[in-house]
């Protein structure tokens, strides 16, 4: 090593190319031998909105698997900070937590308007009001030497996409969003093993969301998600469920207009809402339409999913009426996507 390197940041930046290249499958303890840096996964490029995913087979081959149809000369890409719902939150959450890995974001989900972070205007409270100005940075590397909002620092002023007005930060309700976008995430990682106690949990945190940040913002969507899917485990194992059909519909088409919207590219975590969307259609009735979605081009026109739904036993007939397969059949019972879809 002393050879090879000089300097202690030569060995540090070679630790770093390490670091980022490898592929390693922390989620699966019989991949634990299959770690390694391969020759071709370390040319894709990362992306918040990726068109591959990968995974390990039984052998212990790396294999990556189209999220959506991809152009002739596209870049291909994947996220390296895994393909859970967290990749829904704000450009500056994901770019702070991609700043561990040295470099700032600037994939076209990044570089473009932070749609996930909708504020409530101040003036004409259009919950889809304001977006953050972001001041725009060079883009490079960044520095383990350096405080990560030196890096990837946060809007100096926002302007109101209805009308027009721009307001400084501090007329915004930041400090609302810093809690909700610390206590959402952190709701979503923690198990009581109680689905009902979970979702009062969430819906105490939605309607601070929807009274604060507004109901365009990614924290409210994620705990309308986190909510439908306690509400989902519980319709197993409780008798009575207080709650009405109609209300879990409006909370689902609310999530598949978000994601539409402002995570069109998502596939995976779009294709996560829609099987906690046929599940429910499944338990619940009333067609899959009333739960936001097309029953014959769920996810749109640009991606096909049905061929996808039915080789993991899902059926929908032409009136959006649902059949599943067994429980557990498709996605995970978290509602999380299986690698490979």
């Amino acid at each position: 090593l002393r050879k090879a390197f000089h300097e202690p940041m030569d060995l540090l930046r070679f630790l770093h190319i390490v670091d980022l290249n490898i592929h390693r499958d922390d989620e699966r303890p019989e991949h634990a031998d299959f770690t390694g840096i391969f020759v071709f996964g370390s040319k894709f490029s990362h992306s918040c909105s990726p068109n591959c995913s990968w995974s390990f087979s039984k052998e212990g081959r790396l294999q990556y698997h189209a999220l959506r149809p991809i152009k002739a000369g596209e870049l291909l890409t994947f996220s390296y900070v895994g393909n859970g719902m967290n990749l829904l939150v704000s450009t500056i959450e994901r770019r702070r937590r991609l700043s561990t890995l040295w470099f700032v974001c600037q994939c076209a989900r990044c570089a473009g308007p932070d749609s996930a972070r909708w504020l409530r205007c101040p003036c004409c409270r259009n919950h889809m009001g304001c977006l953050p100005e972001y001041v725009q940075e060079t883009a490079g590397e960044t520095s383990p030497d350096r405080p990560m909002h030196v890096d990837v620092p946060d809007a100096p002023a926002w302007r109101c996409q209805s009308c027009k007005q721009t307001f400084p930060a501090g007329e915004m309700p930041l400090k609302d969003e810093s809690d909700l976008t610390r206590l959402v995430p952190d709701a979503m990682m923690k198990s009581t093993g109680n689905p009902l106690q979970e979702a009062r949990l969430f819906e105490q945190l939605r309607s601070r969301a929807a009274a604060t940040v507004g109901k365009e913002h990614w924290t409210y969507m994620l705990a309308g998600f986190a909510w439908l899917q306690r509400w989902l485990a519980a319709l197993r194992t409780e008798p009575i469920i207080e709650r009405s059909e109609a209300e879990f519909q409006v909370v689902s088409k609310e999530i598949a207009r978000w994601l539409e919207v402002n995570a069109a590219n998502n596939t995976e975590q779009r294709l996560s809402a829609l099987f906690a969307a046929l599940r429910l259609e499944h338990n619940l009735g009333g067609g899959l339409a009333a739960w936001g979605y097309d029953p014959v081009q769920p996810l749109g026109e640009s991606f096909d999913v049905l061929p996808q739904l039915e080789a993991f036993g899902w059926r929908i007939s032409g009136e959006g009426t649902v059949k599943g397969p067994e429980e557990n059949g498709g996605c995970d019972s978290d509602g999380e996507v299986h690698a490979g879809i």
